[in-house]
């Protein structure tokens, strides 16, 4: 019977190795340390959108670098850019340096946050490192992000890149997808739905 049990326990850990995915961060249980992404209130004076425009959903990403997950609720607070990205994608790959310049220029008025979307751990970070991005990064092996914000946005956001704006309240006020978005092409779209100039 002994034999039996540890054959049994045998197969169900080797099930469990073959199934898991090589390239995920091991789960580490509760996060600890800093968060990656600092949370802003927003500013009583802050414009208020139209209430249709819909809200971030209530779900935690992990931080890329581990250690913390961020409330994707909390993004809002200030005018927040999130770009959705993969290191398969060839035009993720001409969109990320555009990104990583458009959140250099405007930092202290917009935020910029990519979301690393069912990709591995190690090649989404040969392309953070080869691009030398340095805005801040989450981690959504799953796609639940762009699972939970298609209804609500009215488009599949499937194929990548995706770009969220988003507003000081939390709220979507675009959502885009199509040829990768150039620093230029950022600016306009920031300053038509999140009225700020960069």
């Amino acid at each position: 019977m002994r034999r039996v049990l540890l054959g049994v326990a045998a197969l169900l850990f080797g099930l469990t190795a073959c199934t898991s995915n090589p390239g995920a961060p091991a789960d580490a249980g509760a996060p600890t340390g800093p968060r990656c992404i600092e949370r802003v209130e927003p500013s009583p004076s802050a414009a208020a959108v139209a209430s249709s425009a819909p809200a971030l959903p209530a779900m935690a990403l992990p931080c890329f670098s581990g250690g913390r997950y961020t409330n994707i609720a909390d993004l809002g607070g200030r005018p927040t850019v999130v770009n959705l990205w993969a290191s398969y994608c060839g035009p993720c790959r001409a969109e990320l340096p555009e990104m990583n310049r458009f959140a250099a220029a405007g930092a202290g008025q917009v935020r910029v946050v990519g979301v690393v979307t069912k990709d591995r751990h190690d090649q989404a970070q040969s392309v953070i490192d080869e691009l030398k991005l340095t805005f801040p990064m989450l981690e959504d092996q799953r796609q639940q992000l762009a699972i939970s914000v298609s209804p609500v946005v009215s488009k599949a956001l499937v194929s990548l890149p995706a770009t969220l704006f988003i507003t000081s309240s939390g709220r979507i006020a675009y959502a885009y997808q199509g040829e990768p978005l150039t620093e230029a092409r950022l600016r306009d779209l920031t300053r038509q739905y999140l009225g700020v100039s960069v």
